[in-house]
């Protein structure tokens, strides 16, 4: 959880110093300064930019994320890595909401169905954290939404929305917040669409999301509910000279395949995730914390080989045990737990004829059971902070092809991974320096186990790999400017790659190694804050990180790949954003993404142009009385570029390219009421 002392809906940061700012990472809060690895911290008015259409604005603030969306709706993420596993989704990175886990047992996140409206902050833990947190060797991302539990004073909030843009762009939400004394309760509704920039990428979202919390003396019950249904059309890569002389087009037919439009190229999610948790404290010194979750989803894709139907039931639990002890010098702090899923999932390949259910191809069962145990320890004395993990993980996995008569149920059980981690932290002048060392493993996803292309890979292997970084934080004197930067580097093996096979349906396979090391930086800086003479702020933000990955060892058949960089990943990525803020509710933020040229494909013989994202929203606040009136101008692509959001890497064809929006803008309007 992102918290904060009194955060102002006009204030560019919270109010407080921005060393007092604290976040959960690693299930333990603590101020962001002693964090014993690389985290970044993103507040609701980082998220809010550019009317809360996506979280592409805000995640893209972060040194060494990188966020895509091929089309409206399709978003892809990758935390220091790279999408060789990711044609689309979000793999490879866990992620939780309120403590509880949004990605699977099958390895998948449907963050897509999540709306940025929800959220009221953000963390995100770069580099392995297997050792708390279980599979993924790209990072965790926490996610908080409801109300900010640290602002204390009870209240009831009721925010509406209304934003209308170009290329059919609607979005209308409904916000209401109810706290008073010992009970929270938050609910949420958002309806969004539009008919996109390109031929065949319509999108159609509505979501909701419920929470309730409880908090007595010695215990506290939280219930939440999400609900998602979305529809989104993919238009399909191009080739660069489609790119270059028609971005709007989708994918054409070719002499052996039909286009995107004929077969109704387009992805159907119906969604549901219902869980409760309970904390209760012991004593001063011990707690429990412990969640259940269950879930639905109900997945449709037709496709230009096949029309895929999915059925996914979703079941879960996890519990952990804390011991915290302090004295006048130290601090002790000792945590261990479980967490458990499983996941039944139903998968129909059928053919599409001009985007309608065929003849029946394949039919399969799996089942996936993902399960971890950890243990941390965490000690604080004088300068110094140790913080020592470990956890052990196991994935089963069950598969039958149940349209192939006498087909038998098989079983496998990949290999356990122990996943440690060692850091240690110390205090240096402003600032706090920390080392750590930490292996990570992420194993195949059910989409990749069991692709497009209809065949069983049940050979795959988990990824897992070890990192050693380094970083130093510091804060100014005047607790105005905060800066920190990281080296890292990890040293992955077995990676998993795509690959398509002559119709352009995709399947995965354990690939060598990789090396991915690289630098990260970043600062912020209250240039001017208000004061008697002049009521306006001026804050200043820039991040920059350079990734030189490469593959070590990496064999296709005869040719060799090794040495080559890492396919869909820029060598650098920069940004920088400007916020303007007057206290007569008048405010400007400017923000502009650099990308660096992307190569496309593993022999590297081809890449993007380097593209520079511009954007920007204005607007004013007006207060009456217990409601505050928000009108804003968003603007995108100001720069008019033509650039590819979201490319299909190792593309059959070469139809790498998914054109992005050139210039475009949207204009809105917020109400907040507090009675």
């Amino acid at each position: 959880m992102v918290s904060a002392q009194k955060d102002k809906e006009t204030d560019l940061l919270p109010s407080t110093a921005l060393d007092s700012v604290s976040v959960t990472a690693f299930r333990n809060q603590s101020l962001r300064l002693h964090q014993p690895a690389s985290v970044s911290v993103l507040f609701k008015k980082d998220i809010s930019v550019m009317g809360e259409v996506s979280l592409l604005p805000s995640l893209n603030q972060v040194p060494g994320i990188k966020m895509e969306e091929r089309s409206p709706g399709s978003y892809r993420l990758s935390i220091r890595g790279s999408l060789l596993r990711s044609p689309f989704g979000v793999r490879n990175v866990k992620i939780y909401l309120n403590q509880i886990p949004l990605t699977d047992a099958g390895g998948n996140t449907y963050l897509n169905l999540i709306p940025a409206g929800i959220l009221e902050g953000v963390e995100v833990i770069k580099g392995p954290a297997a050792s708390v947190y279980g599979a993924g060797t790209g990072g965790v991302i926490l996610l908080q939404s409801g109300i900010d539990e640290s602002k204390v004073e009870n209240k009831r909030q009721l925010t509406t929305s209304v934003i209308g843009g170009s290329f059919g762009l609607f979005k209308q939400s409904l916000g209401w917040n109810w706290k008073e004394k010992k009970t929270q309760v938050s609910i949420y509704q958002d309806h969004q669409r539009a008919t996109g920039y390109r031929e065949q990428s319509a999108i159609n979202r509505d979501a909701m999301a419920a929470r309730i919390i409880h908090q007595s003396r010695k215990n506290r019950f939280s219930f939440q509910l999400l609900y998602g249904n979305l529809f989104y059309q993919t238009p399909g890569g191009l080739t660069l000279s489609q790119f270059q002389q028609n971005p709007t087009s989708a994918r054409p037919a070719t002499p052996s395949l039909p286009g995107a439009v004929t077969q109704n190229c387009s992805v159907k999610n119906d969604t549901y995730q219902f869980s409760f948790s309970h904390l209760v404290k012991l004593t001063t010194s011990w707690q429990v914390e412990s969640f259940i979750l269950s879930g639905r989803t109900n997945f449709e894709n037709p496709f230009i080989t096949n029309y895929e139907k999915r059925k996914e039931n979703n079941v879960g639990w996890g519990s952990q045990i804390r011991y915290n002890h302090k004295t006048e010098r130290a601090t002790f702090d000792w945590i261990t737990g479980i967490e458990w899923q499983r996941q039944n999932a139903r998968i129909d390949n059928f053919g599409n004829r001009f985007g309608k259910l065929d003849t029946l191809q394949f039919s399969d069962e799996l089942g996936v059971t993902q399960w971890y145990a950890y243990s941390q320890i965490n000690m604080y004395w004088k300068r110094w902070i140790l913080n020592v993990g470990i956890s052990i993980n196991q994935q089963p996995v069950s598969y039958q092809r149940v349209s192939l008569a006498g087909s038998l149920p098989s079983t496998s059980r990949l290999p356990s991974f122990l996943a440690p981690r060692l850091s240690l932290t110390r205090k240096l002048f402003a600032g706090n320096i920390y080392v750590l060392i930490s292996r990570g493993f992420s194993p195949p996803t059910v989409a990749e186990i069991r692709p497009s292309d209809g065949n069983y890979y049940g050979n795959l292997v988990p990824e897992n790999g070890w990192n050693a970084e380094a970083g130093w934080r510091i804060i100014s004197n005047n607790r105005r400017w905060f800066w920190d930067a990281s080296i890292y580097r990890y040293s992955l093996l077995q990676t998993i790659v795509r690959r398509n096979n002559s119709l352009g349906a995709e399947y995965f396979v354990n690939a060598g190694s990789t090396s991915q090391q690289g630098i990260e930086t970043g600062v912020q800086w209250k240039i001017k804050t208000p004061s008697i003479s002049s009521k306006w702020e001026l804050s200043w933000q820039a991040s920059f990180c350079f990734q030189p990955y490469k593959f070590v060892e990496y064999q296709q058949g005869t040719t060799s790949y090794s040495g080559n960089p890492i396919t869909g990943i820029p060598r650098t990525i920069f940004f920088t954003g400007w916020k303007w803020t007057h206290q007569n509710g008048w405010y400007l933020n400017t923000q502009l993404l650099a990308n660096a040229a992307i190569p496309l494909n593993d022999a590297s013989d081809e890449y993007t142009k380097p593209y520079q994202l511009l954007q920007a929203e204005g607007g004013f606040r007006i207060k009456r009385k217990s409601n505050v009136w928000h009108f804003f101008i968003g603007l995108d692509n100001i720069l008019n570029q033509q650039y590819s959001l979201g490319n299909d890497i190792n593309a059959a064809g070469r139809r790498y390219y998914n054109a992005a929006a050139g210039f475009n803008g949207l204009l809105g309007i917020r109400v907040n009421s507090i009675y």
